[in-house]
């Protein structure tokens, strides 16, 4: 059974793997590119009819000189965990919810995403994907589904353990310190 430290360790690992893939979709060969998303894709679970996929690609074929151009449209920035919550599920699992940072030099203070995960055939997978909704007033943050499944939890959070503010935003500094001071476990 999995701990929110495995969850905390299991979400960076991910963000590791997944800006692997997104430096290689400006800088290398198709072939890397598909190897980084095979390798992305072990952290996720689709169930049938429920697409997932990572949050980066390109269109395969692109030469080095289309590629060069494309990196100098980019500032990419590995995502922070910024926070890992447990909630119950209603089967009495444990379902982690991770606050991720943006992807981009700009967005890397501000929430970038919500991922979903939890255990699947004893290891921890992400399930679902959220954005933020920005037609909703924040505090507190909303937030859209994305992809994966849609995440019905139960009630507050059962454990929490912060990491690092997020500071480009007040709503999303304030969501988050709401969170990590909801439950005493941290």
């Amino acid at each position: 059974m999995s701990t929110i430290d495995d969850a905390a360790k299991f979400f960076n690992a991910y963000l590791d793997i997944e800006y692997m893939g997104s430096m290689a979709v400006y800088s290398e060969p198709d072939e890397v590119v598909n190897e980084r998303r095979t390798s992305s894709m072990r952290f996720w679970h689709a169930s049938p009819g429920t697409p997932l996929s990572p949050s980066f690609g390109r269109p395969m074929g692109m030469g080095s000189d289309q590629l060069a151009q494309l990196a100098r449209t980019v500032s990419l920035a590995r995502r922070t965990l910024f926070l890992v919550a447990e909630y119950r599920g209603h089967e009495g699992d444990s379902i982690y919810a991770g606050l991720v940072s943006g992807d981009r030099a700009r967005t890397a203070e501000s929430y970038g995403g919500l991922l979903y995960a939890t255990e699947v055939d004893g290891d921890l997978k992400i399930i679902a994907s959220y954005k933020e909704d920005f037609d909703k007033v924040s505090p507190p943050v909303h937030w859209r589904h994305s992809q994966g499944v849609e995440i019905d939890l139960l009630g507050p959070p059962i454990a929490v353990r912060p990491f690092e503010a997020p500071i480009g935003q007040p709503a999303h500094l304030g969501d988050w310190e709401k969170l990590r001071d909801s439950v005493t476990d941290r």
